[in-house]
Parts: C-alpha cells; structure tokens; sequence
C-alpha cells in the first residue's frame, strides 16, 4: 500500500527532476571560471584597454635666478605675506 499524500502538499517529483549534487567536475569548472572571471576584471581595472595616449609632460622652463638687487619675478625671491599685528592675535585668545 502506497502512503497517502498530504492534503494540500505537492506531488512528488519523478527520479528525473529530483535534486542532484553537482559533479566535481562542475564544480572545478565553475571555480575556475570564477577565478579566471575576476582576474581579468581586476586586470582591466589595473591597466584599461585602448587608454587615453598622453603626451610625455614638457620639463618646466628653467626660472632665472634673482639678479643682484631683485627680490620679486624670480627664484630666491621674497613673497608678500599678509599677517596680523601681534597685539591683536594675542587679544583674541
């Protein structure tokens, strides 16, 4: 005598749709394909395919010393720097 099914339940599948594991030949195949997968992304995102060809940066022109008695337009020379009065920093503390 065969069981009963429960009212309401599903019938049970037939030996060819039940669930079946995987082989581990799948499974090394989906493995694999997965490392492989992000490999390349990590790849890509490391050095991008047909990126933008800057140009080689010009080297700076070459900025003149500071001649005898200049100060300003050249390299050694003083800049201007605003700065408050010393009485009126301490009175703000």
């Amino acid at each position: 005598m065969s069981p009963r099914p429960t009212p309401g339940a599903a019938p049970p599948l037939p030996p060819e749709e039940r669930y079946r594991p995987l082989s581990w030949r799948r499974r090394l195949l989906i493995v694999l394909l997965a490392v492989a997968t992000a490999v390349a992304v990590v790849a890509t995102l490391l050095d991008p395919p047909g990126g933008v060809k800057r140009p080689p940066r010009a080297a700076p022109a070459d900025t003149a010393r500071c001649a005898e008695g200049q100060s300003v337009g050249c390299v050694g020379g003083k800049a201007e720097v605003i700065v408050t009065a010393p009485a009126a920093a301490a009175a703000s503390r």
